[in-house]
């Protein structure tokens, strides 16, 4: 008889089973197949599945941080629509919510926004209803793409010319490859340093030596690892730019000697000459040293040459040139000599806070062009405002050409093919050249502010007869300097 009552008993808890199964349905949490990586300052989801056939009514969710030796309740759900966000801590307070609307589907999954490098560590998911409970730990990783990388030359070093990668903004560290034309690993030996800024990512500044004969196509590569994500920056470096035997020595001497030349000239002309005669020998000796003055002038300026590039996007400047049209008018006639005009321009990518930096620009037969040097006094934060900006200018408007110094014109009728620009920052003066005849046009004096920020920025206007901006590379040698 207790054989029979045995099996009653079994068979009786097996139904009761079966039926406790077909009314809840198998429970499960589907836990993740791998990490997730949040970007800093973007939101990121922390998955969390229940398996269920039907979502109970009482169910009750909890979202637990644990890492850095701490433990936050990071928020709670607790069934029928009842969001409770006073179990929040107040580091995540305004930054969480749950897919409701999701939740009869099981996505008991956590949109956490906002994300900075505090929020690195474990996740538990909690849920639990009546007598049923179980939890899944999500790991989350955060991490940042910084800012696109720039290539800048640094000098001479050697024979060789030193060259410095930088970019801003990453977390992890990030790893820096220098590549060649063929995009394989560089052989020269490089010097990488990674700082850690206040707000926790990391900058890096990447220096290495380019030797003469090595291929002059160089790219600098930021790869976050993490991310799998990178930023490339190329630059081609022309051979004009190693230092070679110093052509200065040889035009010095010529120089001098053309010099000795005209003062013992003069001096014999002085001598021998009692009229009007000799006082207009003198003004053109005068004359004759003011030019080979000038042309050492351009000559000097020309040595300190550098690559520029600009960014294909045109910038609208307020210049106070003029003759200048403003684009967004629609008067045939030119504005005045005082007339703020509004002109779009091509700005340099590469921007100078101190030294010498030359450059020329081909403006060949255009009727009408802009160029020069603006300088920009800091970078707003705040979307929508845009830097301060001063500027030195030189314009061609219908055959005369203007400076941006006051009512100033410097030529009329006249036709000029290329254009060089010296940026002196030591001497505190923007100077304008006429490449091809070697003549100083104009020297405009720099108004220096105090700002530890204020850069220098190369601008032209964009030509009409081609796409491409014409800044081209100064093809003389580079001067070996004197010790």
């Amino acid at each position: 008889m207790g054989s029979s009552y045995q099996q009653a008993t079994t068979l009786h808890l097996i139904i009761f089973l079966q039926i406790i199964h077909l009314v809840t349905g198998p429970y499960k949490i589907i836990p993740p197949d791998k990490p997730v990586t949040g970007i800093i300052g973007k939101g990121v989801i922390l998955p969390c599945q229940l398996k269920v056939n039907i979502i109970p009514e009482r169910l009750s969710v909890q979202w637990i941080f644990t890492g850095n030796s701490k433990r936050i309740d990071v928020t709670t759900y607790d069934g029928k629509n009842t969001y409770n966000p006073v179990h929040e801590d107040e580091t995540y307070r305004g930054r969480t919510n749950f897919f409701q609307s999701e939740f009869h589907r099981g996505n008991l999954s956590l949109h956490l926004k906002n994300v900075t490098l505090l929020d690195k560590g474990k996740y538990t998911c909690s849920v639990f209803f009546e007598n049923w409970y179980d939890e899944v730990v999500v790991d989350l990783n955060v991490a940042a793409k910084g800012d696109e990388s720039s290539v800048f030359l640094d000098g001479h070093v050697g024979q060789g010319i030193g060259l410095t990668c930088k970019s801003q903004g990453w977390f992890p560290e990030p790893e820096v490859v220098w590549l060649n034309s063929k995009g394989q690993t560089r052989k020269e030996e490089v010097t990488t340093q990674r700082t850690k800024s206040s707000a926790g990512v990391f900058d890096v500044v990447s220096s290495m030596n380019l030797e003469p004969g090595s291929d002059k196509e160089v790219s600098c590569r930021v790869v976050n690892n993490l991310l799998n994500e990178m930023c490339q920056s190329r630059v081609l470096i022309s051979d004009v730019f190693f230092p070679s035997t110093s052509p200065w020595m040889t035009a010095f001497l010529v120089i001098l000697f053309l010099n000795v030349a005209v003062f013992a000239a003069m001096g014999y002309k002085l001598k021998s000459s009692f009229t009007q005669s000799r006082k207009a020998e003198k003004e053109r000796l005068k004359a004759e040293i003011e030019r080979i003055k000038a042309e050492l002038d351009f000559w000097e300026a020309r040595s300190n040459a550098v690559p520029i590039t600009v960014n294909p996007e045109c910038r609208v400047l307020e210049l106070q040139v003029p003759g200048v049209p403003d684009v967004e008018s629609n008067a045939s006639e030119s504005a005045g000599l005082n007339t703020p005009s509004t002109v779009p321009v091509l700005v340099g990518k590469e921007g100078f806070a101190s030294g010498k930096h030359y450059w020329e620009v081909e403006v060949g037969q255009e009727q009408d062009w802009v160029l020069g040097v603006v300088r920009e006094k800091g970078r707003q934060e705040e979307e929508g405002t845009h830097p301060r900006e001063d500027y030195w200018a030189l314009h061609r408007s219908q055959g005369e050409i203007f400076s941006s110094t006051g009512d100033h014109r410097i030529e009329k009728q006249m036709s000029y093919s290329v254009i060089g620009v010296l940026l002196d920052l030591e001497e505190g003066q923007v100077n304008f050249y006429e490449a091809e005849q070697i003549r100083t046009m104009v020297r405009m004096p720099l108004r220096l502010g105090k700002e530890t920020a204020e850069m220098f920025y190369p601008f032209l206007s964009k030509s009409e007869r081609t796409d491409t901006p014409l800044i081209h590379p100064v093809s003389i040698p580079v001067p070996l300097k004197l010790l």
